[in-house]
Formats: C-alpha cells, structure tokens, sequence
C-alpha cells in the first residue's frame, strides 16, 4: 500500500463488533468463551472448521477458527482463508460494523481508487463485507448488515456454509441500517461473566505512526486520547467510547494483536470467585476511575479483558493511563 495514496477512503464504522480468532482447538475455546465470557453460541461451520458466539447485540462478537493444514473455503469454492495464514494461535481479522450498505460501497470505491490493496469481498448472507490488511499485516473486515433477521441464518441448526463472494457493483447498494440499535440480549447466567458487547482490542505496533495513519485515513477512526511521547493512542469509531488501541512494541511486548476486551454488566468479583472455583486465575486486576478490569487467558494463552465502565467520559479521558497501568502485567 503507497501511504501517499490512502487519505480518502475512510470507512468510518461505527463500532468494533467482533473479533475473530484462530485457535487451536474450537471445542476447547468455544466453551471458554461461553461459559468464562457468557456469550451463547450462535453458529457453526463444520466446513471451515468455524464458530460463532454472541449474546444477541449483533450475530457474533466472537468468531473462532481451527488452525490447520488446509486452506478454508466457502460456498462454491470461494476462498476464505488461505492455508498460509493459519499457523499459529492469534488473530484472524477484527469485524467493523458500517452504518449501511452504501456507506461500504462508497468507501470501497475510494479505497480501489485511492491504490489500497482489497484482500477480499464477500457475503456472508448476513453482512457484505471489503477485506483489507493493515501495513502490519492485521487483518481488517469493514462490513453493513445485509439483514435484521440474521438468526434466520446464524442459528445452531444450520451448519451448512454461508459465505461467497460479493461484487459491490452488482446491485445499488442499500441505505438502510440493519443492526438493531436495541437488541433483545441474552444472558448465560452461570457464566462467569456477563458480557454485553465487545467493546475495544489493542494491537502493538512495529510503526505506530504507520499504523495509525492506516486507521485514521483508510479505516476512518478518530483520536480521542494519546500519549505524550506517541507510543499510545486510542482511536473510536462513530458510536463508541474507544474501539482500537494501538501501542508501540518495545523489548517486553511483541507486534501483534496485544488484548480484546469485552463490556460487563455485573459485579468482578463473584467473576472472580467463579473463575477461583473453576481452577482459573485472573493475569491482574485494575481498577481506576475509568473502569474495573479483570485480565485471563484464554486456552490459547491470549489476552481477554472483561471490564465494568464506571465513567464513560472517564474511560476516555484515562485510557491511556489505563493501558499503561496494565502493560507492564501482559508481557
């Protein structure tokens, strides 16, 4: 990608809303993120060895894949991800919801003309989706909801494949939101947690500056706090607190996905405890006047969050001295 080229296109999503994940074993991390992080399972893709969790705010804040020797494809053939990239446990892409179809079209448009290099388009049937890597090899899904009854298609009795690929010229791209601005959530009670949303991640940076001008021009998201030295900064979409934060690698942490962190509605503590009678142990505990947090791994030793905002306006405000308070625990 020429950096010189990309100040136009700017997706501008509203909100991060899933993470997908590689994994080493889907069972395995498909129960953690049930029964730790309370999301249901929504969905599954016995084809490309995938699965899907969510408590309702979108069809998955979650998406899991099984690493393996073979490259995954979906209807048709139609290659979803290459062998190549699945050789390790980490991450697969970040989900960036748009406000509607034509909000996408129109950016990728800019995006093709401005020389930025598109990895993939495709429909999923329940979004339609432009793929695009960052300079640091993160990959990116800017998405619009196809539809508002996706359960008609994410639902645990289907199995069948979903996704093929999407030509956004085909047909005048549409005007309408289908997300559900008030979702009806549900809740997994004995879990240990009760998530509402996924609501940031953290990648560390090799450039920050690079990186961060990728977010910014192609992907559309604004600074809302930053370090003084530049080795921090947060970025939002149109509708959150703050989606991304982006850090600069030193000799403790290396380049790549650092931590996703996902919204709770409850008390950490009886979390805590619950976790304390399942045999696992929280990494480290923060708490500020932004937030409350709690730090685990997950089966694959990656980093999750789960956090209780006290004060949104304070979340942001102290963000940075929130990431830095918990950095030096996460190396």
């Amino acid at each position: 990608m020429n950096d010189e080229t990309v100040a136009a296109p700017r997706f501008s999503p509203r909100r991060l809303a899933h993470a997908n994940l590689f994994v080493t074993e889907l069972d395995r991390s498909m129960m953690f993120y049930h029964r730790v992080c309370g999301f249901e399972e929504v969905a599954r893709e016995p084809g490309i060895s995938a699965g899907f969790l969510t408590n309702g705010n979108t069809h998955h804040d979650l998406g899991l894949m099984e690493i393996g020797k073979e490259t995954r494809t979906g209807v048709g053939g139609y290659v979803q991800v290459a062998e190549s990239r699945m050789k390790r446990a980490g991450l697969n892409h970040f989900g960036w919801e748009l406000e509607n179809e034509k909000q996408l079209v129109d950016a990728y448009h800019r995006a093709v003309a401005a020389g930025v290099k598109i990895h993939r388009t495709t429909d999923h049937q329940v979004s339609h989706s432009v793929y695009v890597f960052d300079p640091e090899g993160n990959l990116n899904e800017f998405y619009a909801d196809a539809m508002t009854d996706w359960r008609s298609v994410f639902n645990p009795e289907l199995t069948d494949l979903i996704s093929s690929h999407w030509d956004p010229d085909l047909a005048p791209p549409s005007e309408t939101p289908n997300y559900n601005p008030d979702p009806d959530l549900r809740r997994v009670d004995d879990a240990a947690f009760h998530s509402l949303r996924i609501t940031h991640a953290a990648l560390v940076a090799r450039d920050i500056d690079r990186l961060r001008r990728f977010y910014e021009d192609v992907g559309g998201l604004t600074p809302v706090a930053e370090s003084d030295d530049g080795d921090f900064v947060c970025l939002k979409g149109t509708s959150a607190a703050y989606d991304l934060v982006l850090m600069a690698a030193d000799d403790g942490l290396a380049p790549g996905l650092h931590h996703v962190s996902f919204e709770v509605d409850d008390d950490l503590d009886r979390g805590e405890k619950v976790l304390a009678d399942s045999g696992l142990e929280a990494r480290q505990r923060i708490d500020n006047a932004a937030k409350h947090s709690i730090f685990l791994r997950d089966p694959d030793g990656l980093e999750v969050e789960f956090c209780r905002p006290l004060d949104r306006g304070a979340a942001v405000a102290l963000a940075i001295a929130g990431e830095k308070a918990m950095r030096p625990y996460l190396v």
